[in-house]
């Protein structure tokens, strides 16, 4: 018996071996050929996990690799050019995991396996229902928009300001303020990366001799990025981003988005880019950076919108309002278009926004998002903006209050309560959307039209 058994063990030893070398086999090619691999698990239970999303990034790809686990929970990547990535891992249901400086070199792999955790009830944005689409409600202003191609190749829509006239009805001075946008008419939101923070400081001054700053003056960008937020976010190339909100303090309905990007080392020519859901956003608005798109016109051929660069360890912030409108597992898309280096060609980054980042109140919003916010109200309300009506001084004071310790004594911040008790003594103006729509029936989807 003893010569038919050992040939029958074998053929049994070898059935296991190709069964653990199948997830591999199936991930995209023999374990020599991957430069980086591993098996994504449930934890806790260590059972493999299927479908889950590995996206690998790097400052050496012209544009991200997506690859997905297969039924043994395996995956990997071949060919990995020489450089430092950063590995995603994403599943519905499932927490976001991010792997950060992993090292590829010529002839070694890297080998990454990752316990992914399941979404706790209180970690995503849970909603009862979704709600009910209203967007034949929407007022004609919300569509003026400039059509532009997306990655997607459909046709959609950026908004720009017109220079020098109110937009959507509001007699404004300056630049205007920005609508709101109805994502069926446009889902990409983008902003070039500058902001000359100067008028902060000019009106600062003016506060300081008792005189309350033309709205004209105020940028909301200049209020929000002078101020220090931080180096939080996620890695992502040669960056770092960070997404964070909670259901905005003067709007109901609407939830404020913080956005920032950190250059983690020198980059030229960034563009930053929001495309949101429209399963997930109705509608929304960019708040700030009407000066600097300012041409209603569409641009002409081989034009583009103006691109700055980010020097290392810098970053830049812009704050949206969106109105969310059903349960997602993420709400849009950040993307970042940069160069980088010698090289003339164009490279992007790109990460889910989920909708775990919407806080359910803005306690719960890290200190330094908190401080974006006051800082963005603050503009809005000295330039009169109608979407901040409802929100008092004696309220922009208490959340400003809320910020906290140890953030809220660093001498800029605490120069920035006191800028809102002077403003809120120096105010004399009048409500000039009271007569047309009172406060208590104001409609935070619509805005009056106050006639020639």
């Amino acid at each position: 018996m003893a010569p038919t058994m050992k040939p029958a063990f074998f053929h049994v030893l070898c059935a296991l071996s190709l069964l653990v070398a199948a997830p591999v086999l199936a991930s995209g090619g023999p374990p020599q050929g991957l430069s980086a691999l591993g098996v994504v698990v449930r934890a806790g239970a260590r059972t493999p996990l299927a479908g889950v999303s590995v996206v690998a990034t790097s400052p050496v790809l012209a544009e991200p690799r997506t690859t997905v686990t297969n039924a043994e929970g395996a995956y990997g990547f071949s060919n990995l050019a020489e450089g430092v990535y950063s590995l995603r891992f994403e599943k519905e249901s499932f927490q976001t995991f991010v792997r950060a400086d992993l090292t590829v070199m010529p002839g070694k792999q890297v080998r990454v396996d990752v316990a992914l955790s399941p979404v706790t009830p209180s970690q995503p944005l849970v909603l009862a229902q979704p709600l009910p689409d209203d967007r034949e409600r929407a007022p004609a202003w919300t569509l003026q928009h400039l059509p532009v191609l997306v990655p997607d190749g459909a046709w959609q829509a950026i908004f720009r300001a017109s220079l020098g006239k109110p937009v959507s009805g509001i007699e404004t001075r300056g630049f205007g303020v920005n609508p709101t946008i109805d994502t069926e008419e446009s889902r990409v939101s983008e902003y070039p990366v500058a902001a000359d923070t100067s008028t902060y400081a000019v009106a600062r001054d003016y506060l300081s001799r008792d005189i309350l700053p033309g709205e004209g003056v105020v940028r909301t960008e200049a209020f929000i990025n002078s101020f220090d937020l931080g180096s939080e976010g996620e890695p992502y190339g040669p960056f770092l981003l960070h997404v964070e909100g909670f259901p905005s303090p003067s709007r109901k309905g609407y939830h404020v988005v913080r956005v920032t990007v950190t250059a983690r080392e020198a980059v030229r020519e960034v563009g930053v880019q929001l495309e949101f859901n429209r399963k997930a956003v109705a509608r929304y608005r960019l708040v700030g950076y009407e000066y600097l798109s300012p041409s209603p016109e569409p641009l002409g051929s081989g034009e583009e919108m103006k691109m700055f660069p980010l020097e290392a360890g810098q970053s830049i912030t812009a704050i949206h309002e969106v109105k969310v409108q059903g349960p997602s597992i993420a709400f849009g898309l950040l993307r970042v278009r940069y160069e980088q280096g010698t090289s003339r060609s164009w490279r992007r980054v790109q990460m889910l926004m989920p909708s775990s980042t919407l806080r359910s109140e803005y306690s719960r919003a890290t200190a330094s998002t908190r401080l974006a916010y006051v800082a963005s109200a603050f503009a809005e309300k000295l330039r009169g903006s109608f979407w901040t009506r409802t929100l008092d001084w004696p309220r922009l004071l208490s959340l400003w209050e809320g910020i906290g310790e140890p953030l809220r004594g660093r001498k800029d911040v605490v120069a920035l309560g006191s800028l809102i008790r002077k403003a809120q003594a120096l105010d004399t103006r009048k409500e000039r959307f009271e007569r047309l729509m009172p406060s208590g029936s104001s409609d935070f989807d619509d805005v009056p039209s106050l006639g020639n």
